[in-house]
């Protein structure tokens, strides 16, 4: 059973994490100076009275013949962050003991997206969670339990508010759109921001500040709302999600390992891996190393800690569940332990599916069909259970950081040169969606030619469609001049190589070739595990070899003295030898000298009983001869 402690807990910790989220928005960007201002982008703090950018900027340069229209986003009610850490240390203390330093930038009380036409982009108004839990901190207060909850429902209500306020506009015009924006609809906008978020009475939140960043967007894209709170906390619903989930007692092994406290935790099976030099060893042992890396240059190999991690993660935590942390800040090579996990990923998928004598047995027998959103009917095949989990997702608070990963991982350039010219897996389909999914619109954008098609943009519904479009379907018309873009996507080509069309490697060959490649890397393996084998002698060797040297010292350092009691003893041992070798001759000489029979008859017996007696005295002196000339 689990403890309601430690859930209790764990819930408390998620809570902690949503507050903090909840005052935590996306900063605001700061206007740009018309000296330096690109041709494609402008950000101005708009004042009544002054033109609104739909009004006054000139169309937007094509780029490689597509054309493009200003897209405006518009920052209602702009303030410092700084204003948020001051209302929240009047409402719960300042910290003596914080020397955290407090936020630069500015953040807005709520966005929306204007067209070219400087109409609503529809479903783009967004409000701010921090000030209207800044709001939530004075009414209702924090003595109310629930004073964090219902920032959903304050956010659709300022959705639906803009809305009516839209319709109210629209009839007031009588046209079946509502007239541009101008600077009273915009002012009336703010104060509706103001009022929902309940900051309309604080004068140090209620900004009256509005700025503007009009960005050139290909025609295409003009009208797509953007599916992202590009004002708040990316992870307010995530956290919320969970920790409906958490209290509900719907905990995975990793979110309850990782929501619990290391007082709760047994700790005996950690281990310090900068203590434990022969644990990242053994982690990085020739037994343990994925059959796939990345296409690097041959000499640059991992580092020992990117290794050690890659490692962990193919063969320890893969297998299983759980979270694994690594430490990586900028510049360490996260993107370059990414790859050869990517690789491992590929490589063992491969292994697993080369054993299918035809592509038909990745599946099972369990059949699954539905309609989708268009009213298509589907039906899959569910794929085998042991062809999975080989799937990877990058997420990042820096929505930048992940797309320069899914556009340098699959790029050409991102390969050494052994194989650069010659990878080719689905490249041009793989370059079409560079191009399709790339969100710079600017002149100098410029998309990379692609070897594969591994990696691509699927966070944002606009990336996911765009995705879809330029990997299954032939493009009808191209988008510019000097693109006749003659790529066959996906669709196409499995049309063409089910009809016998286009040459295709048929399953037999593709295994055979995997075989291959395979039974070449088994080999180079074996070869170094018994160069790691050597290795390891070499290093016990080298023990046994100090052992020795430190033997040998100490018998050197022994030799003088040892040579110094030989030379004494040498005199005692020489006259013990000669004391033996005289006793050795007289009892030699006596024993020849044994009375005869003749003897014996005439002495009646008494010669024999001499000469006995006389050898054992004889023989002892001997024996003590031999025993003084043992102990020199």
């Amino acid at each position: 059973m689990s403890d309601p402690r430690i859930e209790d807990k764990r819930l408390r910790i998620l809570t902690f994490w949503w507050m903090l989220e909840l005052f935590s928005p996306q900063s605001v960007p700061a206007p740009t100076r018309k000296a330096t201002r690109p041709s494609d982008r402008q950000v101005i703090q708009w004042e009544p009275g002054e033109p609104l950018p739909w009004d006054k900027l000139a169309p937007p340069e094509p780029v490689d013949g597509r054309p493009r229209v200003w897209r405006h986003t518009v920052y209602l009610g702009v303030y410092k962050l700084e204003a948020t850490y001051e209302s929240l240390g009047r409402v719960f203390g300042e910290d003596p003991d914080a020397y955290e330093k407090r936020p630069d930038g500015e953040s807005a009380c709520a966005g929306l997206l204007i067209d070219q036409n400087g109409r609503l982009i529809a479903d783009s108004a967004v409000l701010s969670s921090a000030l209207w839990a800044i709001g939530r901190t004075h009414d209702p207060g924090l003595e109310d339990p629930r004073w964090m909850d219902g920032f959903d429902k304050a956010a659709a209500a300022f959705a639906e508010v803009v809305d009516a306020y839209e319709g109210e506009r629209r009839d007031a015009s009588g046209d079946e759109q509502p007239p541009p924006y101008d600077a009273e609809s915009l002012t009336r906008l703010l104060k509706i921001a103001h009022i929902v978020a309940r900051i309309d009475s604080y004068a140090d939140l209620a900004s009256d500040l509005v700025r503007i960043d009009s960005v050139a967007v290909f025609a295409r894209r003009a009208e797509e709302s953007s599916d992202t709170d590009f004002l708040n906390s990316f992870f307010l619903d995530d956290l919320a999600t969970v920790g409906s989930q958490v209290a509900q007692g719907n905990v995975g092994a990793s979110l309850a390992a990782y929501l619990t406290g290391d007082d709760s935790l047994a700790t005996d099976d950690r281990i310090d891996v900068v203590a434990r030099a022969d644990v990242v060893d053994a982690g990085v042992a020739i037994d343990r190393l994925p059959k796939g890396r990345w296409p690097a240059k041959p000499e640059h190999s991992l580092a020992l800690s990117q290794q050690f991690a890659v490692n962990q993660a193919l063969n320890d935590l893969a297998p299983t569940v759980g979270l694994m942390g690594v430490n990586g800040p900028p510049g360490t090579g996260k993107t370059t332990m990414l790859r050869d996990i990517l690789a491992g990923n590929v490589v063992e998928r491969a292994r697993r599916l080369a054993v299918l004598a035809t592509p038909e047995d990745a599946f099972t027998n369990v059949t699954h069909r539905w309609t989708d959103g268009d009213g298509y009917p589907r039906i899959v095949r569910q794929i085998r259970p042991e062809l999975i989990g080989f799937e990877m997702v990058v997420a990042s608070t820096n929505n930048v950081a992940v797309e320069n990963v899914t556009t340098e991982i699959p790029a050409r350039k991102a390969i050494a040169d052994p194989w650069r010219e010659k990878a080719d897996y689905f490249a041009g389909i793989a370059t079409e969606v560079l191009r399709e999914v790339t969100t710079d619109d600017s002149a100098s954008a410029s998309v990379p030619l692609a070897w594969g098609l591994v990696a691509a943009r699927l966070g944002r519904k606009r990336n996911r469609s765009a995705f879809h479009s330029a990997f299954w379907f032939d493009e009808k018309e191209p988008k510019t001049k000097t693109r006749s873009d003659g790529v066959p996507r996906m669709q196409t080509r499995l049309t063409r190589w089910r009809d016998g069309d286009d040459a295709h490697k048929t399953w037999a060959q593709a295994r055979d070739d995997f075989t291959k490649a395979e039974q070449r890397v088994d080999a180079l393996i074996r070869q170094r595990l018994q160069a790691q084998g050597r290795r390891q002698c070499l290093a016990q060797l080298a023990e046994a070899e100090g052992a020795l040297a430190a033997i040998i010292y100490q018998t050197r350092e022994h030799l003088p003295q040892l040579q110094q009691d030989l030379a004494r003893q040498v005199p005692s041992e020489r006259q013990a030898a000669t004391g033996r070798t005289q006793a050795a001759a007289n009892h030699d000489r006596h024993l020849a000298a044994k009375p005869g029979v003749l003897e014996t008859i005439f002495t009646l017996g008494s010669a024999v009983r001499d000469w006995r007696a006389h050898l054992k005295l004889l023989a002892r002196e001997l024996r003590e001869a031999e025993e003084q000339r043992s102990c020199c």
